[in-house]
């Protein structure tokens, strides 16, 4: 098949059979987008000792003094701290529901990490505010490997996968993420 002269193959999708397993997880409570709330911030302590020194030798700065200062400086980014404590709250969760399908399961060979899976996240949110469900998709596939739920969150690990979202004011109190983990093993 061709879209707008773009040659499309046949996907290649690999076929889970009898042998597998679907073991499901819940998350309760609000899923802050990891890649919001970051904040890039400066490291400057290269540059502070290096004027401190030079103030303590008694020089003046120039402005090629004032340049080498700033090229000393540097930035990186500060995790988001609503992940951080998000993932400090949920991953002893976790670790409580795969102990659970490991007491189940592992006389029939389940063993975490999840070398292979695909997984379906629904989203069930208590109030009306319109959110953005990928950002929070991939705040819970990051939990999974941060917890060994999954090895990886790349496509060879984790795919495909499914992700939908809905409103549910009225119906429940907290939010809700249900993921459904399907593997063979």
């Amino acid at each position: 098949m061709t879209y707008f002269n773009v040659p499309i193959p046949p996907f290649k999708e690999e076929k889970y059979g009898a042998n597998s397993t679907t073991i499901r997880f819940v998350i309760r409570g609000n899923v802050p987008s990891k890649k919001n709330n970051q904040q890039a911030v400066t490291i400057r302590k290269h540059a502070r000792s290096w004027a401190k020194n030079q103030q303590n030798l008694g020089k003046n700065p120039t402005w090629n003094d004032v340049q080498k200062a700033i090229s000393m400086t540097s930035s990186k980014m500060r995790g988001n701290v609503k992940y951080i404590d998000f993932v400090k709250k949920h991953k002893p969760i976790l670790h409580q529901q795969m102990a659970e399908w490991a007491s189940r399961l592992s006389e029939k060979g389940l063993i975490f990490p999840l070398s292979k899976a695909t997984m379906t996240l629904t989203f069930y949110f208590k109030n009306r505010y319109i959110t953005d469900t990928v950002n929070k998709q991939q705040t819970i596939q990051d939990l999974l490997v941060e917890s060994g739920v999954i090895a990886n969150d790349d496509y060879k690990t984790l795919n495909p996968i499914n992700s939908k979202s809905g409103c549910f004011v009225d119906e429940i109190t907290e939010d809700i993420a249900f993921i459904s983990l399907t593997t063979n093993f």
